[in-house]
């Protein structure tokens, strides 16, 4: 039978987990990964090597073998080992075996040790995600064996096994957390307290060019061990990587290369493929000059993804410690910081604006033979550009970014399937995943910017000549509606406050967006229930009519029928609730800074035709709350109508007041 028909496949992971696990570095954790996670451990030394593209293996073995086996004779004994009934060839076969795993393998290539961190670091990760992947046996036939049941009689009995299944999974879930974690994290100090004097760190280059690697467990993998790696060289050894890396950073003006190398490189088919192929390579050769153009094409590549990973996990912290340094200089601080910048932000350097416009170029660049539309190179720089957003922004046409990233993610839904059951992605599929993420990271870190972006783009659409042709902008809002929505409605739900000050520009995207026939029939409430959670926002479906109170004091007054907006000044300060009448011949509105309530009342001509005037019909001086700034905003106030032209003013004190019109 073949072995890589399905039944032999936890056989497999259970062999080569087994391997790659770096026996004897902890004791404590060696025990969990047998006895709880049922891994195997190697009696004589085993050694690895890389495959090459053509199919070739160099095998790395130790050159120091005299050394290596005097070392090994001068190492100390384990006590399980000395207390054990194995025969005396087998111990020294173990105690062989411990010390190679733990000091010796790791001295041997940084080539070796980064395809072998991302080997075990995926796999574990893999198994971290599945339920109740262990490999011992008992617990893999409990698990098989078990079947949920209805019987009322056994309802006890099967609560009990559930919950004993429940504790087992997290223990092994935990199990391999705690094996990820050593691999990823804490390997270095733990290979130099077993006493390795030369470790070959992970190259930085090899996890960038896999930073969005088209299998997800090996580019998270790689995520990790390249962010670990970066913050391990802390900010001397970062400015020495920029420093050593921004000279191949490729120069870009709206649409072409302009670095004199590569203005000279000739069309590459196969890019997509070529992007994703092994380049295995000594941490020496980084600092050579690239032999041809190919070579070229690569560091360049690995610059943008390195310089733009550098900058957007760790340029925020740097920035924010150059600003502190300039205060303690201004304060009279004479002393030397201790700081070294590894990536600067600063007007002085250009190296920030350079990198945000590469990955701005990757974004936007029209799909060619040269830079096909669904590339990793490209996944990379969506993805960096959301997540270091708040970096790139002083540099960035934030409504060209967010456009390109709606047109890239307007079919997510129908291409993107549910990663619960971890299904493989189509190039395409990859991509909307990616840009949905990024256009998340980017509401999220800067919801001001997205909101007022998104609705001056609503409104340069609106204000388009009629029978003139759309603008691009309009295309890709027209196609991007959903993923707007969602955007939308996500920061609703995290970041309540911050909406609450933008609620105008919030419904200027919202009713461009939802479609405007279902609010014929239905509410706004059924429509888009997230806005509603503000008591600044009310719909009257008689009517069909908006208000929407602002923080200025504003009152946005939107006429469905019309497509109009009327803006009245109706409060001294933030507007803190408004609602409608049931019959919709009122608006009332209320503001604590003021302290006053007005009834509204809008007159229309026949139809909804014609111009709607609206004037104060009536207004109440209310008593002031006690303590307002230490009560949540949003739960200051609420009005409700009692009937046509009774409403009841309830604040958050729990006071209740009725108002007559």
């Amino acid at each position: 039978m073949s072995l890589a028909e399905p039944p032999h496949t936890m056989e497999i992971a259970q062999i080569l987990i087994s391997l790659l696990h770096a026996w004897g570095l902890d004791p404590d954790l060696d025990r969990v990964c047998e006895s709880k996670l049922g891994l195997l451990r190697p009696m004589v030394p085993v050694c690895f090597g890389v495959v090459s593209r053509h199919g070739h293996m160099a095998v790395q073995l130790p050159t120091r073998l005299g050394s290596w086996m005097n070392d090994c004779a001068s190492a100390p004994d384990d006590p399980l080992l000395l207390t054990s009934d194995l025969p005396v060839e087998l111990l020294r076969q173990e105690k062989l075996t411990r010390l190679f795993t733990s000091k010796l393998h790791w001295e041997l290539s940084t080539t070796l040790t980064t395809n072998h961190l991302l080997s075990i670091v995926a796999l574990a990760n893999t198994l971290m995600s599945m339920s109740n992947a262990s490999f011992v046996p008992e617990q893999e036939v409990i698990r098989r064996l078990h079947r949920p049941t209805t019987r009322t009689s056994s309802w006890a009995g099967d609560e009990e096994r559930e919950e004993q299944l429940a504790a087992q999974q997290a223990h092994i879930k935990q199990g391999w957390s705690l094996l990820a974690t050593l691999h990823c994290v804490l390997l270095p100090d733990k290979v130099v307290a077993a006493g390795a004097k030369n470790f070959k760190r992970p190259q930085v280059e090899m996890l960038a060019r896999r930073w969005q690697h088209h299998c997800l467990e090996v580019r998270e993998a790689a995520q990790a061990l390249l962010l670990a790696e970066l913050g391990r060289l802390g900010p001397k050894g970062r400015k020495a990587l920029v420093d050593n890396w921004a000279q191949y950073l490729p120069l870009y003006t709206h649409t072409e290369s302009i670095n004199p190398h590569a203005a000279q490189k000739e069309p590459v088919e196969k890019v997509a493929r070529d992007q994703e192929e092994e380049f295995e390579e000594e941490e020496e050769e980084i600092v050579r000059k690239p032999s041809s153009l190919a070579e070229l094409k690569r560091k360049q590549t690995t610059a943008v993804v390195l310089l733009g990973v550098i900058g957007a996990e760790f340029g925020q912290d740097i920035a924010s410690e150059g600003a502190a340094g300039n205060k303690r200089r201004k304060d009279g601080d004479s002393r030397k910081s201790s700081i070294v910048e590894g990536f600067t932000l600063s007007a002085t350097n250009n190296l920030g604006r350079l990198t945000a416009l590469a990955l701005t170029h990757l974004l936007l660049a029209p799909s060619s033979a040269r830079l096909p539309a669904h590339t990793p190179l490209r996944r990379a720089a969506v993805d960096l550009l959301g997540r270091g957003f708040a970096v790139w922004e002083p540099y960035l046409d934030v409504s060209h970014v967010l456009l390109g990233l709606l047109e890239m993610c307007s079919d997510a839904d129908k291409l993107v399937p549910s990663m619960t059951y971890g299904l493989p992605l189509t190039p395409q599929a990859d991509s909307c995943r990616t840009a949905r993420h990024a256009l998340t990271l980017i509401a999220t870190a800067r919801p001001a910017a997205f909101i007022t972006t998104m609705a001056r783009e609503v409104a340069r659409c609106a204000g388009a000549a009629a029978g003139a042709p759309p603008p691009p902008a309009a295309l890709a809002l027209q196609r991007g509606r959903a993923e707007v929505l969602r955007g939308i409605e996500l920061l609703i739900e995290r970041m309540h406050a911050e909406v609450a000050e933008l609620l105008v520009e919030v419904m200027d995207i919202i009713l461009h967006c939802v479609d405007q026939s279902h609010l014929k029939s239905k509410g706004l409430n059924e429509v888009f229930p997230a806005i509603c959670r503000y008591n600044q926002v009310s719909h009257c479906p008689a009517t069909r009519r908006i208000a929407v109170g602002s923080h200025t004091g504003q009152l946005a007054i939107y006429e469905l029928r019309a497509g109009r907006c009327q803006s009245l000044a109706a409060h001294a300060g933030a507007v803190t609730a408004c609602a409608f009448s049931p019959d919709g011949r009122y608006l009332v509105s209320y503001a604590t800074a003021d302290n006053r309530l007005s009834f509204w009342q809008s007159t229309a001509g026949m139809f909804g035709l014609g111009a709607a005037q609206t004037r104060c019909v009536k207004c109440y001086s209310t008593a002031p709350m006690a303590d307002v700034a230490r009560l949540n905003p949003a739960r200051l106030a609420r009005l409700v109508w009692t009937n046509s032209r009774t409403v009841t003013l309830m604040l958050a004190d729990g006071s209740e007041t009725r108002f007559n019109v």
